[in-house]
């Protein structure tokens, strides 16, 4: 009989609360253990116009050349081709390119400007700017299921 591999993990932190949690790689969304609330996990890829409160995705959001974002936004990485208006964090790195529009608050671990890039907002970059990243960084997996199974939250009913 053939060893079935388990699934690769993830670690994301909750959009709702920033609890860590520990995911499939392919999940495209999941219930949060600690709130209760649905935590996307897909790559967002914004080719129109859109304007809501919150975007959020525990992945990557790609405002594509023709997309034009209205909202406060919350992820992973942040790629902007396009138009951005509104406060960003990014847990990882911001990538403004040469095309793009910003105009709000930008937080992330590392930004790439290109030249030619139309930014009217406030920039703070690095660690000491996102406290949610240290918190996914802490401690390993294994530890977390650790500390949820003695606390009797691990999701499981």
């Amino acid at each position: 009989m053939a060893k079935t591999r388990p699934p690769h993990e993830r670690r994301i932190l909750c959009t709702s609360c920033g609890g860590l949690l520990v995911v499939a790689g392919v999940a495209k969304s999941v219930s949060c253990h600690h709130c209760n609330g649905r935590v996307i996990c897909e790559e967002l890829q914004i080719n129109d116009y859109v304007a809501v409160r919150n975007l959020r995705t525990a992945n990557r959001i790609h405002i594509k050349k023709k997309g034009h974002v209205v909202a406060a936004v919350w992820c992973e990485d942040l790629l902007v081709d396009g138009k951005l208006k509104g406060e960003a964090i990014s847990l990882g790195a911001a990538h403004i390119t040469k095309k793009a529009q910003v105009l709000g608050g930008v937080r992330a671990m590392s930004l790439r400007l290109e030249e030619g890039a139309d930014v009217s907002a406030t920039m703070r970059i690095g660690p000491e700017h996102i406290p949610e990243h240290e918190a996914k960084q802490e401690r390993t997996p294994t530890e977390v299921l650790d500390e949820l199974e003695s606390r009797g939250r691990t999701g499981s009913r």
